[in-house]
């Protein structure tokens, strides 16, 4: 366990102290996959409680932590986020760097922001801490020299942008971590296993250095330097007996 990690459980441990001290929930800053896969696989939730991780949207990968009260249900609108809905930038297509850099340049520490959408329908919208959602609407009127209007919404719980993504298919020989990796990364399967041993890839937000893992439908695959994957599943073989699979690429 690194010391980052034994600070992370630490603190996670607190929250559950702090809500039975105090009988109110209690809530971490936003967490990343990695962080959040770490909690789920390696923190002992105590009884007595309930738990729920959200991050302002269906499927956020940057995630707010909620321990309550066992006679408090975890409801999503009881956490303290709130969805900046940003308009403008359409002159140059303003990208999550953009957004993300004009934010922290505030001052603002990123455990303090969620997901950065850029959607399909022409807006970007941002989830963040409520107590800094305001500040940022009122400081920020360009982005990359793009004048912008941001809107912070009454109901981060109602908020549904769909995500771009640009959709992927190869053919490989199985459905190992190894081949599929090779597949929608478009390179070698010597070099996807070398970036596996190299923990240069994760399955869902887990680091795996086993190149023969098993990929299934829904299981997202992140490789360093070429983004993130939504594996889709399989298709039909080819005559040589290889495998049509699909995916989505995170733009």
């Amino acid at each position: 366990m690194t010391d980052a990690y034994r600070l992370l459980a630490a603190r996670t441990e607190d929250l559950f102290r702090l809500c039975e001290k105090y009988a109110e929930p209690r809530f971490s800053q936003f967490l990343d996959g990695g962080e959040a896969a770490y909690i789920e696989d390696n923190v002992v939730f105590p009884y007595g409680f309930n738990t729920m991780f959200f991050g302002g949207f269906h499927d956020s990968e940057r995630r707010i932590l909620g321990v309550f009260p066992e006679w408090i249900d975890a409801e999503e609108g009881l956490f303290p986020l709130s969805v900046l809905k940003i308009s403008g930038g359409v002159t140059r297509g303003l990208t999550h760097r953009d957004y993300l850099g004009t934010m922290l340049s505030l001052g603002i520490d990123r455990s303090k922001t969620g997901d950065i959408i850029i959607a399909e329908d022409g807006f970007a919208y941002a989830a963040v801490m409520s107590d800094i959602a305001e500040y940022i609407a009122d400081n920020i009127k360009k982005i990359g020299n793009q004048g912008v209007k941001i809107n912070v919404l009454e109901s981060a719980g109602d908020v549904l942008p769909l995500r771009r993504f640009k959709n992927v298919s190869g053919v490989c020989a199985s459905l190992r971590l190894d081949a599929v990796t090779a597949a929608v990364a478009g390179t070698s399967r010597a070099s996807a296993s070398k970036l596996i041993a190299g923990e240069k890839v994760k399955l869902n937000y887990r680091a795996v250095t086993d190149p023969s893992r098993s990929v299934k439908e829904g299981d997202l695959i992140s490789v360093r330097g070429e983004g993130r994957f939504i594996f889709d599943g399989a298709g039909s073989e080819t005559r040589s007996g290889r495998i049509h699979i699909f995916a989505r690429k995170f733009i």
